[in-house]
């Protein structure tokens, strides 16, 4: 596959949201206990935590396929303070396996790194974990499991 890593501004994020549903949908198969909140987010939401942010506090990186200005994968981190974190990523099943992740985890840490960050996060969402060896490959382990109270409804 021949892509390219292009920086995505914050006011082209509506560009990775064709990417960020494919996402939601892989997290909202794998919960175990919070599917409703999956079925109801929306993109708009979660993006207003990246929208509200500084420009120099964002960095939102795409793969693109050659001579394309459709991203076939994305990376959003941020900073807060001196805290980085790698807030999203997501690559199409057909471009998987050739590397893009990496590199897009790569950049980010380097970035978060030179933007004076002493600690390094990556969420990942429960039942979502078998990205856990992906990461590790880069330093990321488990360190604690936060639980969260679920509405009854």
């Amino acid at each position: 596959m021949d892509c390219e890593l292009r920086r995505i501004e914050q006011q082209a994020l509506p560009a990775i949201k064709p990417l960020w549903e494919q996402l939601n949908k892989l997290h909202l198969a794998d919960s175990r206990y919070f599917k409703e909140y999956y079925k109801t987010l929306l993109f708009e939401r979660r993006s207003e935590k990246f929208k509200a942010l500084a420009e120099d506090d964002v960095f939102i990186e795409g793969v693109f396929p050659a001579g394309s200005d459709r991203p076939v994968g994305y990376c959003i981190s941020t900073v807060d303070h001196a805290v980085g974190e790698i807030d999203s990523l997501f690559i199409e099943e057909g471009y998987r396996r050739h590397g893009y992740g990496g590199m897009l985890v790569d950049h980010s840490v380097r970035w978060l790194k030179r933007k004076g960050c002493t600690t390094i996060r990556v969420a990942v969402a429960d039942g979502h974990e078998s990205v856990f060896g992906f990461y590790q490959q880069f330093g990321f382990y488990p360190r604690l499991t936060y639980l969260q109270l679920k509405e009854k409804r």
